[in-house]
């Protein structure tokens, strides 16, 4: 389980104060709001890639607050797949873990994909790489940054619906953010808006 206790954030305004969250084992929270209201923040603080002003982080029982972010193990999915063109797909794959490329690249709608240059792959194929990737490392939280907003509005849906299938198969406590209140609908067991 995830708690967030009294999370706080300011830059020249503040973004969230005394901002709490429960995350069940295997649950789905998305976080709305307009576009600069810290929703990013607030997951770049949970992954250790931003610092909070006052607040802790617990994952499992274990205050992870300061720890480094690669030995959170929490995943991250960003808005753009960050993806290594020198790298085909099961290289970067490999990047994730040491798990099983076939397995992985299976469970994301991809077989047969290993040997594929990563300029070839449409963006729902890049988003679909980079999951696979992510959960190659056995994440026990998955962030996720708008990764379904460049995508056309079709293949968005679509996408929303298998990654939450592979999220509720593996019983991946998740958390979404998005300025898209559908897409959170389609995605999220529950939804916080942070304004």
């Amino acid at each position: 389980m995830l708690e967030c206790t009294n999370l706080s954030k300011k830059f020249d305004k503040i973004l969230f104060e005394d901002f709490n969250l429960e995350l069940e084992p295997g649950e789905i929270v998305a976080i709305t709001g307009p576009s600069g209201c810290g929703k990013s923040t607030l997951l770049r603080i949970i992954c250790g890639l931003e610092k909070s002003d006052s607040g802790n982080i617990i994952l499992n029982q274990e205050d992870i607050t300061e720890l480094e972010p690669e030995k959170r193990g929490i995943g991250m999915l960003f808005q753009k797949p960050v993806l290594y063109p020198h790298l085909n797909v099961e290289g970067n794959l490999r990047l994730g873990g040491e798990g099983d490329i076939e397995s992985a690249l299976n469970e994301v709608g991809l077989s047969g994909f290993n040997e594929r240059k990563i300029e070839t792959l449409s963006g729902g194929e890049g988003q679909r790489v980079a999951l696979a990737r992510a959960l190659l490392a056995e994440p026990k939280v998955l962030l996720l940054d708008e990764p379904f907003s460049a995508l056309d509005h079709e293949l968005s849906v679509k996408l929303v619906g298998e990654v939450r299938d592979i999220l509720k198969q593996r019983g991946c406590p998740s958390i979404l953010v998005t300025h898209n209140k559908e897409e959170a609908k389609l995605f999220a067991d529950r939804i916080i808006s942070l304004i």
